[in-house]
């Protein structure tokens, strides 16, 4: 299936790493060049996550670190007469938030794209029809984000008579199907006969011809085509990180842990922060499994005392999505009779990975949405665990979790499995209802569960794979487990968390889960200087109203990254 696509995805990732080796030095130091900078931050509302300092007056930066918390009289001293001085004015400042889950080269490009989110079926017809207008005959036409609820029976015909001369590739909003027209089929080179790849899906109508829904690795390469495009081309590849850093900032994320993959946006973050353009921390991830890891691994190097630019764990998708379908279940969608997902590896191949990591002593990381998925995983660490009993040291993750076995739960925490999961998934109960049931859907998103029960967890985004990323829109979702409006929901109130868990879990749940907790993640003397000021104590307004709490100021490593007019 998509011979020529997978040759010419092979051809270029081999072309990308060459043309990486020649451009980077793959041994190069890197000391940081501390500042002899003093900022003073004084008159606010200071939550340090540290619960072994007293509430502090005032904060003291040097350089990139925390040089003091306490009494205003001393922080003055400390300080001395040529520091920075900022008034917060009685606003909030709180550690920046760390993003357990980005994918910042897409989400610079998601946020460059047509966005079909909330777009009826009719809408985005319309949409791709002017589009067509602005193209040439053969011209690919690209969207994302359009989703079920407001498109329900999306169809390849709706698309071939909106565009009818150029192949049209619109992602899902969860990035885990895509919606095609017949000319980017025949490209694709899918027809009746093309088998269902392992992993994936081709929707196919009645007669069984494919209708126009590809779901996750039935997609093909036509995604990884168009990243690596954007990659080679510098002007775009700077434009889309550009793009997504100011995103990060002006919501006051000062760290992410990201889906890099591949070696060219390990080398234009270096470059930014070699020339101090940087303006937050990056964890980089590998996917495991794929053409793109050896990239990343054989033309990448990373040195141990950077923190800016650091190299994580290891990523493996072991499912797809709720909203496709193709999320591992035990049981059938309920919208869906005999659909339990689309599982991306066997039991026996899953633990196989799990095994050579742990004899690695390799941290690794599973997309796991579906409670099959989960219970899969679990049974593949617990026989590591068995041979290898430094694997719980190791910190083994998975991302999303997003309906698990209850009995997985205390096998989660003996385990020693971080939770790594996104509120945004709680958007939209009614939808959870529609695919799963109510009984399931009452019973999903056991984040509280999970974190009550000890298991470590964190908070992030997975931007632009959720519409939405900033992290106070994250806090309440997880707060009150409510629609955006605030019309729909809770379908579990049990499943809350306190603002306070839930900042915790967007701040030292997120450091802990890349090793990181005694550098980042709370205010604390000695750890680096990264804070965001807030308009708003969000420990003390109503619930409902976290979500429209602004960020006014942003700090990275004692930097001022991002500031309004408010301070």
């Amino acid at each position: 299936m998509q011979r020529k696509q997978k040759i010419l995805l092979f051809i270029s990732i081999f072309i990308l790493a060459i043309i990486t080796f020649l451009f980077c030095t793959l041994n190069r130091a890197y000391v940081e060049k501390e500042s002899d900078t003093i900022l003073l931050l004084y008159n606010g509302n200071i939550i340090t996550m540290d619960n072994s300092i007293t509430k502090p007056e005032a904060i003291v930066v040097k350089g990139s670190r925390i040089l003091f918390l306490g009494k205003l009289q001393e922080a003055l001293i400390k300080a001395g007469d040529t520091a920075i001085k900022i008034n917060l004015k009685g606003k909030t400042l709180i550690p920046g938030f760390n993003d357990n889950h980005t994918h910042t080269l897409a989400a610079g490009s998601f946020y460059s794209e047509i966005i079909l989110w909330n777009k009826t079926c009719e809408d985005i017809a319309l949409i791709i029809n002017e589009e067509a207008k602005k193209k040439k005959p053969g011209e690919l036409i690209t969207g994302n984000s359009w989703d079920y609820p407001t498109c329900p029976k999306p169809h390849k015909s709706i698309l071939d008579k909106a565009a009818p001369d150029n192949p049209v590739f619109l992602t899902q909003y969860s990035g885990h199907a895509a919606w095609v027209n017949s000319k980017m089929l025949e490209e694709m080179e899918i027809s009746k006969d093309t088998p269902d790849p392992k992993g994936g899906q081709i929707i196919r109508d009645k007669n069984g011809e494919p209708n126009g829904i590809l779901r996750d690795t039935a997609m093909g390469t036509s995604e990884y085509g168009k990243f690596i495009k954007q990659i080679l081309s510098p002007d775009t590849h700077k434009k889309l990180i550009n793009k997504a850093l100011t995103l990060y900032k002006e919501a006051g994320i000062t760290s992410v842990q990201d889906n890099t993959w591949e070696p060219f946006t390990v080398r234009l973050l270096k470059k930014y922060r070699d020339s101090q353009e940087l303006s937050c921390r990056f964890t980089c991830w590998p996917l495991g499994d794929s053409p793109l890891y050896y990239a990343f691994t054989w033309f990448t190097s990373f040195n141990n005392h950077d923190l800016w630019v650091r190299k994580g764990l290891v990523k493996y998708f072991s499912d797809g999505a709720f909203s496709t379908r193709t999320a591992w279940l035990s049981k059938e969608y309920a919208d869906e009779p005999g659909n339990v997902g689309s599982p991306r590896y066997t039991p026996e191949e899953l633990e196989k990975i799990v095994l050579h990591a742990a004899k690695d002593k390799q941290q690794i990381t599973f997309h796991a949405i579906g409670d099959r998925a989960v219970t899969e995983i679990l049974n593949a660490v617990q026989k590591a665990q068995s041979l290898y009993p430094w694997t719980k040291e190791l910190r083994f993750r998975m991302e999303h979790i997003q309906i698990i076995h209850p009995d997985d739960i205390q096998r989660m925490k003996k385990l020693g499995i971080v939770a790594c999961v996104q509120p945004f998934t709680l958007c939209n109960p009614q939808k959870d209802i529609t695919l799963l049931g109510k009984d399931r859907a009452i019973h999903a998103y056991m984040f509280y569960s999970l974190f009550k029960a000890g298991v470590p967890m964190s908070f992030g985004s997975d931007i632009p794979a959720e519409v939405d990323y900033q992290p106070l829109l994250g806090i309440y979702y997880a707060v009150t487990r409510k629609s955006k409006n605030g019309t729909m929901g809770p379908l579990n109130s049990k499943e809350c968390f306190t603002p306070f868990e839930a900042l915790y879990c967007y701040t030292m749940g997120s450091a802990y889960a890349e090793f990181m907790e005694h550098q980042k993640g709370s205010l604390s003397k000695g750890k680096v200087a990264d804070m965001a000021v807030l308009s708003n104590d969000i420990l003390s307004i109503s619930p409902d109203k976290i979500k429209d709490v602004k960020v006014i100021m942003t700090i990275v490593g004692g930097m001022i990254v991002y500031r309004n007019d408010v301070l």
